[in-house]
């Protein structure tokens, strides 16, 4: 044999081999990249007769926040401070303001008099002076609903059928309480039901309207609905929902693109996980780094300990020129980075009609259901790790000619059989 041809030959073995592990490392990288960043696909389920349909929740903001009698027995315990007509009406404008206050109306709100009230102690005036809304609750599903009240960036509210309300509470705040809430079951309905109506008697007073899903907060950005306190209102929505199959607890956040309740680890204000809290967090953090101080709505007691700086006047000012950017959490001035995952079993319903009429009764509010969604959303594993095996394997056979039993055959060239060669010499 030819020495040149032999050295030749190994060349060209040893080139193709070189350029065979190459293909195999690019990849097989490019196969764990997909495997890390889009393993999950989402699919429809038209089998409607199978699943349960989660009921619309809401969110009620009355328009009256604050009781007369005890803005009058507040400013009689203080004559110190509300010496004239002139003062006591001044504060009455104030703390009306100051209940309704949201990101869209922050400019409204009197900075010319202070009151002597801390602007730390807002929160607990509005309470000791709140009115009390008290509505009663009637549903025709078969697992009783309940309404809560609830902080939310529009004020003080009441909120049915949530999950995520009693974290946003005056007392679970006040009591500095991080532990988790039983809610019973979710509310669901089936197209065998018939048509479902739940219903809020006795509202006493004008309100806005929002839905969402059980495991959200109403969001700012999002179309809200005003009722007069003389109607009677009847309001009929469709869902849209989306489900996570099981198997994808398994993988990490980042695989999936959203975040099971019990992932709160990044929560600094509640011990599970909304996309509404995120934002509302988002929303509150940003404030703090542009203003140095958040709103009177936020909970400033944070996870780690550490307590914010409640906005006082002049920290109201510099809100009025975010609140755009608030609002919307889009800046061409400031970076705002939200990483806020959806709800990976996530419920959006949207109004399909509604009608009001007048009612002697007072302000009534009734919503539900009546075309059942034919259509769900359901995020299901599309490549696993047995796939990214049999892939890997797929292109060592194809571009190597290798298998599992020729790696097998290796390590114990070079193991047992080199360890048994050296004993026996």
């Amino acid at each position: 044999f030819d020495p040149f041809l032999i050295s030749f030959h190994r060349m060209i073995w040893f080139a193709f081999i070189c350029v065979a592990l190459f293909a195999i490392i690019s990849l097989s990288k490019r196969t764990w990249v997909r495997f890390q960043t889009s393993p999950m696909v989402i699919s429809m389920d038209r089998n409607k007769l199978v699943w349960n349909t989660s009921f619309p929740s809401l969110t009620v903001c009355p328009h009256k926040r604050i009781d007369e009698l005890k803005i009058e027995e507040y400013m009689d315990t203080h004559p110190e401070t509300f010496e004239s007509v002139e003062d006591r009406e001044d504060f009455r404008i104030f703390i009306d303001k100051l209940a309704r206050l949201t990101y869209e109306n922050i400019e409204t709100l009197p900075r010319n008099k202070s009151f002597g009230i801390p602007s730390n102690k807002y929160l607990d005036l509005l309470y000791e002076l709140k009115w009390n809304f008290e509505p009663e609750m009637s549903s025709g599903a078969a697992v009783q609903m309940f309404i809560y009240e609830t902080l939310t960036e529009f004020g003080i509210c009441h909120s049915v059928n949530s999950m995520v309300a009693r974290y946003n509470s005056y007392e679970y705040w006040k009591g500095n309480d991080w532990n988790l809430l039983e809610h019973g079951d979710r509310v669901t309905v089936h197209p065998l039901d018939g048509e479902i109506y739940a219903q809020i008697i006795n509202l006493s007073t004008a309100y806005d309207v929002y839905f969402h899903g059980a495991g959200d907060i109403p969001n700012i950005s999002k179309q809200r609905y005003t009722f007069p306190e003389s109607d009677y209102t009847t309001v009929e929505l469709i869902a849209l929902e989306i489900y996570t199959a099981e198997e994808a607890r398994a993988f990490t956040t980042t695989q999936r693109k959203c975040r099971y309740q019990y992932e709160a680890e990044e929560m600094q204000t509640a011990p599970i996980y909304s996309f509404g809290l995120c934002l509302a967090e988002c929303r509150m953090f940003f404030a703090l780094k542009v203003c140095g101080c958040v709103p009177h709505f936020y909970r400033n007691h944070l996870k780690n300990g550490r307590i914010l700086q409640i906005c006082d006047f002049d920290g109201l000012a510099c809100l009025v020129d975010i609140k755009r950017e608030l609002i919307s959490l889009k800046s061409s001035r400031y970076k705002i980075d939200c990483h806020c995952l959806s709800n990976c079993d996530d419920s959006n319903f949207f109004v399909q009609s509604y009608r009001s009429r007048l009612w002697f009764l007072g302000a009534n509010l009734q919503w539900g259901i009546i075309d059942y969604p034919k259509m769900q959303l359901r995020r299901d594993v599309l490549f696993s790790f047995a796939d990214v095996l049999v892939y890997i394997g797929g292109l060592i056979g194809f571009f190597l000619g290798c298998s599992a039993l020729s790696f097998t055959e290796v390590i114990y060239y070079f193991t047992a059989r080199l360890v048994k060669r050296m004993l026996w010499n």
